[in-house]
């Protein structure tokens, strides 16, 4: 199951545009779904590929207008297990930006 990224004001949802990310094994495989179905892929080695890359960060660059991309909720069907991993991601992400000095 892929994770599914917007806006918080889900600029790319009303432009018509999804944002996945899949982690596998060997990478990240991150998917921008167009508004007439058209997708751009890329992919990202290793496991902490939680940075949009530029290929597709380029294309949507103007519909979030300088918004942070976030991860959407996980859907209440799904195992808790899954809400887990979102939260230990989460945790990554800011651990990393304490280390890194970043805010």
């Amino acid at each position: 199951m892929g994770h599914e990224y917007d806006t918080p004001e889900r600029d790319l949802e009303r432009a018509g545009m999804a944002l996945t990310r899949q982690p596998s094994e060997a990478g990240i495989d991150w998917r921008l779904t167009l508004p007439h179905g058209e997708q751009v892929e890329a992919w990202e080695p290793g496991t902490a590929g939680l940075v949009v890359p530029p290929e597709i960060a380029g294309l949507i660059k103007s519909v979030m207008a300088g918004r942070k991309l976030v991860p959407d909720p996980p859907p209440r069907e799904l195992p808790a297990e899954y809400a887990r991993f979102e939260e230990l991601a989460r945790r990554l992400v800011s651990l990393r930006r304490a280390g890194s000095g970043a805010a």
